[in-house]
């Protein structure tokens, strides 16, 4: 185990063993669930077409199994899309870990002040007596807003301080992507798209996209 302010001499978050482990053990967590859901969407897809198969003269108890089915049909195919969305979050994050060296932030914190149905609002602290990072969107991918309050002692970031990345507990669990909750003034914008390499190497992460904001 590291100490909380000293991260993994790796070039890639990745490659530290623990948090390749806890990606893996997270994404064990994600898949089990889908094939509950896809069975289930696909038992009610089949007892619907068997039911409507059946002649006008079926007993009640049938026609109101048939009506159950359908009005259940469209919460299975929602349960299973929703389902999904952790196993594709979690690929998000390999990507930004297989691109970006862990860094150690002295604080992650809640916004309380920030309203977002979606995702939790948080702000990062570099070091101890450093400012706090303009609001970011943080994401836990099997519980979206899920905040043990861990990483407000010290976190590991991965990523790029503008577009975002993705927050961890120090040793490499609790996974979070990060996200941009701002959009970028003009002249900010224009300094960054300069930086090609640094473009680049967002992009190749899953991070590289600016929401550009009004001329300041």
């Amino acid at each position: 185990m590291y100490p909380t302010a000293q991260v993994p001499p790796y070039k890639c978050a990745f490659d530290h063993p623990q948090t390749r482990r806890n990606w893996q053990r997270a994404r064990l967590r994600a898949v089990a669930v889908l094939p509950v859901t896809i069975i289930l969407l696909l038992a009610t897809l089949a007892v619907t077409g068997i039911l409507a198969d059946q002649p006008r003269t079926q007993p009640m108890w049938m026609r109101i199994a048939a009506v159950l089915c359908l009005i259940a049909a469209p919460f299975a195919f929602a349960m299973a899309l929703y389902s999904w969305g952790p196993v594709l979050r979690l690929r998000k994050i390999r990507k930004v870990l297989r691109e970006y060296p862990w860094e150690h932030r002295a604080s992650v914190r809640p916004c309380n002040d920030v309203k977002d149905v979606m995702a939790l609002p948080v702000r990062l602290k570099a070091d101890a007596d450093g400012a706090w990072s303009k609001t970011m969107r943080a994401v836990n991918p099997l519980r979206r807003k899920r905040w043990t309050g861990e990483m407000e002692e010290s976190a590991w970031f991965a990523g790029d301080p503008e577009f975002g990345g993705v927050i961890a507990v120090p040793g490499g669990s609790e996974f979070m992507t990060l996200e941009r909750g701002s959009r970028t003034p003009l002249e900010e914008y224009r300094e960054i798209v300069r930086d090609k390499n640094r473009m680049a190497r967002a992009r190749r992460a899953g991070v590289g996209a600016l929401s550009l904001g009004p001329p300041t």
